[in-house]
């Protein structure tokens, strides 16, 4: 992705251009605090001599770069809570008979053996089978022996 730096109010035509490429972070999600100091770094070292950036356009810049990575964090802490919550839920079948179907669109019963998170998903182990807990259709009290 080529980012064009933004020289505040001066009206300088000059414009570096910064690549930030990373596949694993795409788009505003992969930006950090880092990111946003180099960018800044490099905004008022290319920023018009005669017109410099004021102090306001630079603590809005500073306040926004706070701002974004504060959001950052705080989704990450959702995320972290929302898989605690399917794990939670995942772990309340264990035991129990369900009914789904695996990754493979596999139809799979049986007893809740274990319960585990991957990729962010809650799935439930029945024998050899992963069954995310998405595709459970039944869910019962084991019959009793």
């Amino acid at each position: 992705m080529a980012v064009d730096a933004v020289s505040g109010s001066s009206g300088a035509s000059s414009s570096t251009n910064v690549k930030v490429v990373d596949a694993d972070e795409v788009g505003f999600n992969g930006l950090t605090a880092d990111n946003f100091m180099k960018l800044l770094i490099t905004e008022l070292q290319n920023q018009d001599p005669t017109n410099p950036m004021g102090n306001e356009e630079l603590l809005g810049q500073i306040s926004s770069m706070r701002e974004l990575q504060s959001n950052i964090e705080l989704s990450d802490t959702l995320k972290e809570i929302t898989s605690g919550q399917s794990l939670t839920q995942a772990a309340g079948l264990i035991g129990k008979q369900v009914e789904g179907q695996d990754s493979s669109d596999n139809s799979v019963s049986g007893v809740v053996e274990r319960a585990f998170v991957r990729d962010s998903k809650a799935y439930v182990a029945i024998g050899n089978s992963e069954v995310p807990v998405s595709s459970i259709t039944s869910v019962q009290e084991p019959a009793s022996e």
